[in-house]
């Protein structure tokens, strides 16, 4: 009666330890509170966030005077392109659009998704922003021999 403590005192007791003693008594039965778990848990969730933010893949564009150079294509076009064309320089407009990181079919029409891709890199490399594959642009896409 007097030498056993109640589940009462026994609880009474935990909470006091919990707050006083910053849960000693739950960390000399070798498990931590769900909180700190928790913690831990972002703690890491943070660190690798970080990492893979400073050491990740760089998955950004290489300009497309870098890119025509190193992959210089021998097939080349040499008269204008614009929306309805069809057939081989097409298809030789597409791929270069797609090697340069557009988003395009190769399919040999030179549909709404060429014309998209072809404005979208005439921005991207400042020119004149026309959906027309002419000298300036067939040549900053290394394919223009005309």
């Amino acid at each position: 009666m007097f030498g056993v403590p109640s589940p009462r005192t026994r609880r009474i007791a935990d909470n006091v330890a919990q707050s006083a003693a910053g849960g000693a008594r739950h960390a000399t039965y070798g498990y931590f509170r769900r909180r700190d778990w928790f913690r831990l848990g972002g703690l890491l969730l943070a660190g690798l966030i970080f990492f893979f933010w400073v050491f990740g893949d760089d998955d950004t564009a290489a300009p497309a005077t870098e890119t025509a150079e190193a992959a210089s294509t021998t097939e080349a076009i040499s008269s204008p392109l614009n929306f309805g064309g069809r057939g081989a320089d097409v298809v030789i407009l597409q791929e270069r659009l797609a090697a340069v990181g557009l988003p395009v079919t190769v399919d040999g029409v030179y549909g709404q998704e060429t014309a998209d891709a072809v404005m979208a890199f005439q921005e991207r490399e400042q020119l004149m922003i026309d959906g027309v594959v002419g000298s300036e642009t067939g040549e900053a896409l290394g394919i223009w021999s005309g």
